[in-house]
């Protein structure tokens, strides 16, 4: 039993049992979590999600009555108000040489640092992903400047092929670390904008020839016009090729639609798929999650992280994956899908209605409608009408359309992302019948 305390001859005896037995029963939950280390089915309550943390919490040495701290690094805090940030989780988590490494002040931090990993590992097992993964402190575009570093250290890697998505993250991840990218131009495929797999390996080809070491760096999750990559096919000539190959997949956890196309890319060469805790499991941002099958070159990536780290984001990862289980996330991912049907319903009417035209864009989460406004003006009225998400894209906008020509249309991007509910979605349509 977690706690064993003796209360005997303070109460009646059958009142001690029935009082052990409401506290063993409530402990077993936690106990649970410790020992199965997989994800509730159906979550559990905030009331022993907080007992869990500040039972690990108190762990740590900082905790201990009869500490000596005499470090320059001892946890302490000013006020209350900074402990409960951290979830009192003050020392952060990992050591100077390594992010995953235990903490030998913080014993209770790095348990609940691995317990969130191995429970990230089982939820991506439960949605179809058999792979390693890690938490991350960091959110999306240093998460991908860490798995770049990693594959310059193990690979010699220095030069990022990019198949080109108006995205600043990656191109700021690439710059952060002092490599050079290589963009590979989109074309126009329809509606879609697209990178061709034989475009890639052209460049992948050139630099090798020039005696470079490539990496490629896909986009799996992005917004509309542009398409996902080819995430399986890039996989197939990394492995060709034996050069690395990093995945942006920010949202990807969200939609079976992604999770189906890393199934079928991992059988290949991937060797890190990068995803946002706070589009996918519903954290405050400042979190990221790494994961492979590859586990050398995710230790790899712990290893490319310069000091300790704040548990805040961790210990956020930790709670949502307790808080929801696996089977509302399941179901979320279900109003999810139903939403975007909606959404597509009700955008086709209003085109239908406005003269506008809903693009051909293939993606699970977005949907474009055009527009013969300003898309500029038209995303500024809707954010005044306390709408926010939209994305109003001009059509010689280059870098938003991720088109180097000139698209053909000036357009909208109206999301629907998990968590979305269906008033939302009706409510978006009424405000852009008022502004288009």
């Amino acid at each position: 039993m977690l706690l064993d305390i003796d209360i005997s001859g303070l109460i009646p005896k059958h009142m001690e049992n029935r009082g052990k037995l409401t506290l063993k029963e409530n402990l077993k939950i936690i106990e649970n979590i410790l020992e199965q280390r997989k994800v509730p089915e159906n979550g559990i309550d905030e009331e022993h999600i907080k007992l869990l943390l500040r039972i690990l919490s108190f762990m740590d040495t900082d905790k201990d009555p009869s500490v000596i701290q005499i470090g320059e690094r001892e946890a302490r805090v000013y006020t209350k108000l900074q402990r409960e940030g951290v979830f009192d989780f003050c020392h952060g988590v990992g050591r100077s040489g390594n992010l995953i490494d235990p903490q030998p002040k913080a014993p209770g931090a790095s348990v609940m640092y691995k317990l969130t990993n191995k429970l990230l590992e089982n939820f991506l097992k439960t949605l179809g992903l058999k792979v390693k993964a890690i938490a991350t402190p960091v959110a999306t575009g240093m998460s991908i400047a860490l798995c770049l570093s990693a594959a310059r250290k193990k690979y010699n890697s220095n030069v990022v092929i990019y198949p080109y998505a108006a995205h600043k993250s990656p191109i700021k991840a690439t710059s952060f670390i002092g490599m050079r990218m290589r963009l590979v131009e989109t074309v126009l495929d329809g509606d879609i904008v697209k990178v061709e797999v034989s475009d890639i390996e052209d460049a992948i080809r050139k630099e090798i020839n020039n005696k470079n070491n490539p990496v490629v760096l896909s986009t799996l999750t992005f917004f509309p016009p542009r398409k996902s990559d080819d995430i399986e096919e890039i996989a197939k000539i990394c492995q060709e090729y034996n050069i690395p190959h990093i995945i942006n997949g920010a949202y990807a956890i969200q939609n079976f639609y992604y999770i189906e196309k890393l199934k079928k890319a991992l059988k290949y060469r991937i060797d890190a798929v990068v995803s946002s805790s706070d589009k996918n499991l519903f954290t405050p941002i400042g979190g990221g999650i790494i994961y492979t099958k590859d586990e050398s070159f995710l230790k790899e990536i712990s290893l490319t992280y310069p000091g300790r780290a704040s548990a805040n984001p961790i210990v956020n990862i930790l709670i949502s994956l307790l808080a929801i289980g696996t089977k509302n996330y399941i179901d979320l991912m279900k109003e999810q899908k139903e939403c975007k049907k909606l959404l597509d319903e009700l955008l086709e009417d209003l085109a239908n209605k406005k003269g506008e035209k809903v693009l051909n864009v293939e993606n699970p989460i977005s949907s474009c409608i055009t527009t013969k406004k300003d898309p500029l003006d038209v995303a500024g009225k809707l954010y005044n009408l306390r709408v926010t998400g939209p994305r109003g894209v001009r059509k010689n906008d280059k870098f938003g359309t991720c088109y180097l020509k000139e698209y053909p249309y000036d357009y909208i991007v109206v999301n629907s992302a998990i968590g979305v509910k269906k008033e939302d979605i009706y409510k978006v349509i009424e405000k852009l019948d008022e502004v288009l």
